[in-house]
């Protein structure tokens, strides 16, 4: 251990060594227009022209492929008791719909799953659900009255049926059967829970049940369970699908979560010896959507980043870039590989305003259409849907420079035997600086990154821009964000949102704003018996909680830490005193757990600390507003954090690198993000925002709406206000909670707007440490000293080489 420890850190040390004049040389290129057209041609290599197809059939769902000449197409229309396929051509010129006639009674609702079977037939699953005499309720009615209405009759009254129907492709009802044995895979209220179902032919289907966990069982056409999927191992199954007549595909998570793609015998359901690592793929973790390939693919998935295609001998290439494709971030449903190398989906995109799918034709981008436009790089450390949708926008609108996105999350790589990381996103961007290949742009959730490598000069000072920019300017961002990013004067990142995370006390027990180690320790000690300082004590959950002082140990501007401090040794010695989560609580039994997060515990005094995350107004008031009631309570934050004791997480955080030779174009692209939206954009830019906005007069206008009702736009163009709700735990159904009153909001305002302290995580080499020593801490292999002494000890002779 301690020899690969050393060589890891004396490796780092040299490596860091050289980044001061890697980050001089790496800006140095070569010339700009060769580099360009290097550059072009490397985005263009998965780049494709998405045009819409426009069809007749709204709300396409599935395309399948019957023949070479022609498509069916499945549609998830709403209100309609009877389910409809349509049969179309290549080009969508003619669509023809196949009506199958079920039989569906007056007081039924009926949903469907359908698929093309390989045998050429359409395989339906219909649930049926009787009400008996009673009417379904109507929840959206807004005078409806829940303590009238009888709950406990209604659900007796409620019989549910489930059929498999056989349809030939004129619409034909060939076999039609009820399902037995799905109630064996029931929930606790007798409901069954019907994922995906994917066909094996012959009319025989996989269906995915859950309730806890997912349950892959076949279904013959006679509507009899057979069996289930069986020796995958599995942890997860992301989707399965029939790749030829002998073999099924299923992706997912599986012994030790490795991510594989494990092969199935198509006859017996059982699993072959022959497994796909999708590591040596070259897809990581980026985990899809598998499907039947074609030409020299046996198998595609479909990621979050991309179309890839897995060859016979395991090896993997990206076929589709959706981003560099200008399909923004959603789901492809279905696929067909065209003959002249095309493809068409059926995509679902979240960035449109209704959020449907489309079908898109996919060809092939011509690389002369990019020659000569300049390519800027965007390195990501996580797949963000709002940062790939802003590029999108970007590269949509602007002709002369498009972004590319390199996705460093794929070099996040953990051993989940041995429970640590062996690579990180974190540890490729350093190498990436170091050897010239850094991107002109990165978006980072982990600060401590940027203060590690901030006396490098390696980030640009977003002030200067701030100073002299006409549209976005320095008052324009919330001040307490500024402060808190802002490293030895110097702003070098900023984010676009923020969440608050803090602690709640009942004020009865503690009135101060923040406290310290000592105060939280006497408080703990004076508790009345049978209660809990958190949710769960134990040495995991008061860890996370004392995690803000752990940071505010490391000073990366100076170099320096300070483990050594007495008030450290006292959170070692506290966080010791608890067992480990595992030894508390059976994740198995479900009546523990749930007594565990009983919302009632903070309410009745047996818990005396309450985790509180402000992430946006509205759930404040339905999380704890309502929670809280007319109790008066005090957040005091973490312990000896400082300040309110209040700490900010920061979502994605915008970096511009000195040696990019674009940085305007970088900078253009960071005021996307700080740009208010139009008001009929409001909406659906916050339903998908990642906390409390940094932009001060989106946050000051999110604010004044929580003094309100909150409403929703109806089919009508009209405005329908509606109540804040809290589910009440102890009446069993939801309460209506007022908006914030104007002192409720300014309170609540001003808390946030003086929280300063970044929650930081950990530089990554700093964090192996860390980890490294906490493990041999709470397994009881080294003292609190030892420990100590270790930390200040590694952590200082890594920071000062690293200087």
């Amino acid at each position: 251990m301690k020899s690969s420890i050393t060589t890891r850190i004396t490796a780092l040390t040299a490596a860091l060594a050289l980044i001061a004049g890697s980050a001089a040389s790496c800006g140095k290129k070569g010339d700009s227009s060769e580099t360009a057209s290097k550059t072009a041609k490397e985005l263009m290599s998965a780049s494709y022209k998405a045009v819409e197809v426009v069809t007749d059939v709204e709300n396409v769902a599935q395309i399948y492929r019957i023949d070479e000449n022609r498509l069916l197409l499945t549609a998830a229309e709403e209100e309609k008791k009877t389910p409809t396929f349509y049969i179309t051509d290549n080009d969508f010129a003619a669509t023809e719909p196949i009506e199958v006639k079920i039989d569906v009674k007056d007081n039924e609702e009926v949903s469907y799953n359908s698929t093309l079977s390989p045998d050429g037939d359409i395989v339906v699953l219909a649930t049926f659900t009787d009400f008996g005499d009673m009417e379904k309720p109507n929840f959206d009615d807004p005078d409806f009255d829940y303590d009238k209405f009888n709950f406990e009759e209604y659900q007796k009254n409620i019989k549910t049926t489930y059929k498999l129907y056989t349809v030939d492709l004129e619409g034909n009802i060939k076999s039609q059967n009820e399902i037995t044995g799905f109630e064996e895979y029931s929930d606790e209220d007798g409901d069954v829970h019907i994922g995906n179902m994917y066909p094996c032919g012959n009319g025989k289907v996989i269906c995915e049940l859950y309730t806890m966990g997912s349950n892959y069982v076949i279904v013959e056409s006679d509507g009899k369970i057979s069996g289930k999927l069986e020796g995958l191992d599995e942890n997860y199954i992301e989707s399965v699908a029939v790749i030829d007549d002998d073999t099924l595909a299923a992706a997912g998570y599986f012994k030790n979560y490795e991510s594989s793609v494990k092969l199935i015998d198509a006859a017996t359901f059982k699993a072959k010896d022959e497994v796909i690592d999708l590591k040596k793929a070259g897809l990581a973790d980026n985990m899809g959507t598998v499907f039947k390939g074609s030409g020299d693919y046996r198998i595609f998935m479909s990621t979050s980043s991309g179309l890839f295609g897995i060859k016979e001998d395991g090896s993997g290439e990206e076929i589709v870039n959706w981003l560099d494709s200008d399909l923004g971030d959603g789901d492809v449903n279905s696929i067909v590989a065209m003959d002249n190398g095309d493809y068409i989906i059926s995509y679902m995109d979240y960035s449109s305003p209704t959020g449907g799918t489309a079908i898109y034709r996919l060809t092939k981008r011509d690389v002369s259409e990019l020659e000569n436009m300049k390519v800027v790089t965007i390195g990501v450390m996580y797949d963000a849907w709002d940062v790939k949708q802003k590029v999108s926008d970007f590269n949509k609108a602007h002709d002369d420079v498009r972004f590319k996105m390199v996705d460093y999350s794929k070099y996040n790589d953990y051993d989940h035997e041995n429970e640590k990381m062996i690579s990180s996103a974190g540890e490729q961007l350093k190498k990436d600086i170091i050897s010239g290949n850094a991107p002109d742009m990165i978006v980072c959730d982990n600060q401590a990154i940027i203060k590690n490598l901030a006396n490098k000069g390696l980030f640009l000072d977003l002030n200067e821009y701030l100073a002299k920019d006409n549209e976005i300017k320095t008052e324009d961002i919330m001040p307490n964000v500024l402060s808190a990013c802002e490293i030895g004067g110097k702003l070098l990142s900023i984010p676009t949102a923020f969440n608050v995370q803090t602690y709640a006390i009942k004020s009865k027990n503690y009135d101060k704003e923040g406290w310290t180690i000592d105060d939280m320790i006497d408080i703990y000690n004076k508790m009345p018996e049978g209660s809990s300082l958190t949710m769960l004590d134990c040495k995991e959950s008061i860890s996370s909680m004392i995690l803000g002082a752990m940071c505010s140990c490391i000073d990366y501007e100076k170099r320096t830490c300070s483990f050594d401090s007495p008030e450290f040794k006292k959170i070692l010695d506290f966080a010791n005193k608890f067992p480990k989560q595992d030894e508390l609580i059976d994740w198995d039994d479900q009546d523990a757990v749930m007594k565990m997060y009983n919302n009632d515990n903070f309410m009745k005094d047996k818990q005396l600390l309450e985790e509180v995350y402000i992430y946006d107004f509205e759930s404040y008031i339905s999380q704890f507003k309502g929670r809280f009631g007319d109790e008066p309570v005090t957040f005091v934050g973490g312990p000896s954090v400082g300040g309110n004791g209040g700490m900010l997480q920061l979502s994605e955080s915008l970096s511009i690198l000195t040696n990019s030779e674009n940085k305007d174009a970088c900078w253009e692209l960071i005021k996307e993000f700080f740009k208010a939206p139009e008001e009929d954009e409001e909406d659906g830019e916050r339903m998908y925002m990642s906390g409390l906005s940094t932009i001060k007069s989106r946050f000051e206008k999110a604010a004044e709406a929580a003094t309100k009702k909150p409403y929703y736009i109806d089919e009508n163009g009209k405005r329908v206000e509606y109540n804040y709700t809290y589910y009440d735990q102890t009446k069993n159904k939801p309460i209506d909670i007022a908006p914030l009153t104007e002192d409720e909001k300014n309170k609540l305002v001003d808390y946030i707007m003086n929280c300063t302290t970044i929650v930081d995580d950990f530089d990554p080499d700093i964090e192996n440490i860390i980890f490294d020593e906490a493990d041999a801490f709470f397994e009881g292999e080294k003292t609190a000293d030892e420990i100590i002494s270790n930390l200040q000890n590694r952590i200082s002779l890594l920071l000062s080489e690293q200087g």
